[in-house]
């Protein structure tokens, strides 16, 4: 009896203890984080007069801007059932607030796509379905007809991603990877796998898309200006707590460091592996559709991308975004003036603290899980589907 009541009192009481411990340590955690920001508090303001004497830090006093802007997203899911797998992809374009009655999308345009399949199980799958839908997402945004449109995040991440979707020949990627790619682009665009660069470079090369990344941790600015400041923290914290409100940073081609040229853009590339007779002429399109964000050439080496990027804080309390653009938008100071003028006039800080359609367009794609579900229980409530041999079973999660 004493050894049973000796192994009760030895056993935790999960997650309560657990929960608590780790309350227990947030005075030290808070210690952690002021103490951070306090040693940088210094050397953020030596950093930012540095960049004032250098001309590098603008006031936005645009009084023009246009209410016609959207944002777009995209979501993914990949359910693992017990004999199959099922792939759902969408991307979602979202206006912003306006009081103009005629904003809209135009009929021939689309506000938004979906892809679903069924494929046996596969590694290469998520590439896929994560591909696939960063391909909707650039034909959303270049087939939008709106003065702004903002991608969510930056502009290297699709082109990673559909570089993924094209070399899945590392996961070994068979004959239904590349149908099922095929059967995407012949449902949705009435296109083939050579017509992926098209897609690429329509998005590419507007300048009427730019990208805003809610979290960054590039040291671009810090790393090609401010190496012996001893700022220890990334570009966007810095700027967030060093500019005043409606300052940004002078718009400047993607790596400025040497850092960040070999990390991220000198060799950004699109290469396709899979085993189709179109392999080297999509190369060759890919080639010339990525080059203008390239910051090293084949051949002459180093070279300046044509993509830019900025620092922009709206508000003096709220955070500065990193906000890339298109070196035609860039080099015209007025026009970039309009367009951050119009994302600060769509930012209802402080509830919500980025632009609101890319606030709700990110709610809308990451809901997707409902429409998983739906496609899940109308498969199994369906008269046509056969039920003999135990296939009912391979109908679920293969998690209980």
């Amino acid at each position: 009896m004493t050894d049973e009541l000796n192994n009760q009192r030895n056993y935790a009481h999960l997650p309560e203890e657990l929960l608590g411990k780790i309350l227990e340590n947030i005075p030290a955690t808070v210690d952690k984080m002021n103490r951070l920001f306090d040693l940088q508090e210094e050397p953020i303001k030596n950093g930012m007069t540095e960049l004032r004497d250098k001309q590098l830090i603008l006031e936005n006093n645009a009084q023009e801007f246009s209410t016609s802007l959207i944002a777009v997203d995209g979501g993914v899911v990949l359910e693992k059932m017990t004999g199959t797998d099922i792939l759902l992809a969408v991307a979602v374009g979202v206006e912003g607030l306006t009081e103009d009655n005629n904003a809209g999308w135009s009929t021939a345009k689309n506000q938004y796509y979906q892809w679903q399949t069924v494929l046996a199980h596969d590694e290469a799958n998520p590439r896929l379905c994560q591909g696939v839908m960063f391909l909707m997402e650039l034909s959303v945004l270049a087939n939008a007809d709106h003065d702004v449109r903002i991608m969510d995040g930056t502009h290297f991440t699709p082109i990673l991603k559909i570089n993924s979707l094209l070399s899945a020949q590392e996961d070994r990627a068979g004959p239904q990877y590349t149908q099922a790619l095929k059967d995407f682009l012949k449902e949705t665009y009435e296109k083939l796998i050579p017509d992926i660069p098209d897609i690429v470079s329509s998005a590419m090369r507007d300048d009427k898309i730019i990208a805003i990344a809610k979290y960054s941790s590039s040291r671009d600015i810090i790393d090609a200006y401010l190496k012996d400041k001893g700022i220890n923290i990334d570009d966007k914290t810095f700027f967030s707590l060093g500019l005043n409100e409606n300052e940004y940073l002078t718009p400047l081609s993607v790596g400025q460091s040497i850092e960040e040229r070999e990390k991220v853009w000198n060799d950004l590339h699109i290469l396709c592996n899979l085993r189709i007779p179109e392999q080297a002429g999509l190369n060759m399109a890919f080639e010339k559709a990525v080059n203008t964000l390239r910051t090293k050439n084949e051949h002459s080496g180093s070279k300046e991308s044509e993509l830019y990027f900025t620092y922009y804080k709206p508000y003096q309390d709220g955070p500065a975004y990193r906000i890339e653009v298109k070196k035609e938008l860039a080099l015209n100071g007025e026009r970039l003036k309009k367009y951050l003028l119009s994302i600060k006039r769509q930012i209802v800080f402080p509830e919500i603290r980025e632009p609101f359609p890319q606030f709700l367009v990110d709610l809308m794609a990451k809901n997707i899980a409902g429409g998983l579900f739906a496609i899940q229980e109308a498969i199994r409530l369906s008269p046509n589907l056969k039920l003999d041999k135990g296939k009912f079973n391979l109908l679920f999660n293969y998690r209980t």
